[in-house]
């Protein structure tokens, strides 16, 4: 009987390219998709976007420059006010553009609509070259006006309440002469990029800004009915207290 002698190579030899072969060259990243426009020529700002929670909107002015009755309204938050997301109120703007929570746009000619996840809230700005009015009710997002800067949305908010309304989750204030203005701006089809510059000449010493970058929603993903009642772990559990919510103090909620 004749034996076969069979040679076991070591595993990773059996990839070696022979001397000289040439290696195939990297493949380049995908390129992102420009982004849609309307009929009239401008970008299309229409999607559901998402991105992560800004913690902070201060960094462009060294943290928050508050004024002396600034900084009483925010001794009075820290100690004495229930934050208003724990009580299910509007988290309005801008807190609402640093939220981590997805939102839906829908943009026609002359108006555009944010529909937001996070309370199932929703506010509409007209675009149509109007003034904002003479008289104004407050309201947690304020009376916005919109307008094009060429590829750019401008939407100008005045007039917000200054009561059950914090700026951001640190529980930092704002009055009712708070200005804000937002600047919308789609680059390619994945990306929103949104700069905003705030004034509070009651409460704040200078203006300051922010920016951040939404991302679109993968397809077939959506914005989703928030019922804030439904699952508050605050109000049911009597749990409801002063200052800026603290997550520590729910074992698995973040």
């Amino acid at each position: 009987m004749k034996h076969h002698v069979v040679m076991l190579l070591p595993f990773s030899l059996l990839f070696v390219a022979a001397p000289g072969s040439a290696q195939a060259p990297a493949a380049a990243p995908p390129k992102s998709r420009p982004a849609p426009r309307t009929a009239e020529g401008k970008p299309e700002l229409s999607g559901f976007w998402q991105g992560p929670l800004l913690r902070t909107m201060f960094q462009s002015v060294g943290g928050p420059p508050l004024t002396p009755e600034g900084e009483k309204a925010y001794q009075y938050n820290l100690t004495q006010s229930v934050n208003p997301e724990g009580l299910c109120l509007f988290a309005g703007v801008p807190r609402a553009s640093i939220s981590g929570v997805p939102f839906e746009i829908v943009q026609i000619s002359n108006r555009v609509a944010f529909l937001y996840e996070l309370m199932s809230t929703w506010r509409s700005i007209p675009v149509d070259g109007r003034s904002h009015p003479k008289r104004i009710d407050p309201s947690y997002f304020g009376n916005g006006i919109g307008s094009w800067e060429g590829d750019t949305l401008v939407i100008d908010s005045i007039a917000f309440k200054d009561r059950l309304s914090w700026i951001d989750d640190d529980a930092h204030p704002h009055s009712d002469a708070m200005h804000v203005v937002e600047r919308w701006r789609r680059p390619d089809w994945d990306h929103l990029e949104h700069e905003v510059w705030v004034e509070d000449p009651k409460f704040y010493t200078k203006p300051w800004t922010f920016k951040r970058v939404f991302t679109h929603m993968p397809a077939g993903q959506e914005i989703m009915e928030y019922a804030c009642d439904e699952n508050n772990l605050d109000r049911e559990n009597g749990r409801l207290g002063f200052g800026p919510h603290e997550p520590s103090k729910y074992p698995g909620v973040q």
